[in-house]
């Protein structure tokens, strides 16, 4: 059996790969909010960095966005998990809406996007 920080490692060099060679979110599934909301969260953060205003007016996710950018685009998470790296501790998010999108939190920024199927249970 895999001892807990084995599987905290591989599972770090898993969502390591997964930024390196994902880059961006890599769904078709684009998410958009209704334009109203949409220029009121603008208007709201003015100084939002140019990616997060980029991802909310294409309906995507990148690396290193704000996580209050993915929180404004998805919604309150279905389940954070805290997991404490060597380098960092980290949050992971997770939304399973139809494919399971997982966004690695450090330091309230995007610093990993994966996205999977959900195993299906019967």
């Amino acid at each position: 059996m895999m001892s807990k920080s084995l599987r905290r490692v591989s599972l770090a060099a898993l969502l390591t790969a997964a930024v390196v060679f994902g880059g961006c979110g890599g769904s078709n599934e684009l998410i958009r909010p209704k334009q109203a909301d949409i220029d009121a969260y603008l208007q709201a953060n003015p100084d939002l960095p140019a990616t997060d205003q980029s991802c909310i007016a294409d309906g995507r996710f990148e690396i290193g966005m704000l996580a209050s950018t993915v929180r404004f685009l998805m919604g309150e998470p279905k389940t954070v998990e805290h997991v404490k790296q060597p380098w960092a501790q980290q949050e992971h998010w997770r939304y399973p809406r139809g494919k399971v999108r997982l966004f690695v939190i450090e330091d309230k920024h995007v610093v990993g996007i994966d996205e999977f199927d959900a195993k299906k249970k019967k």
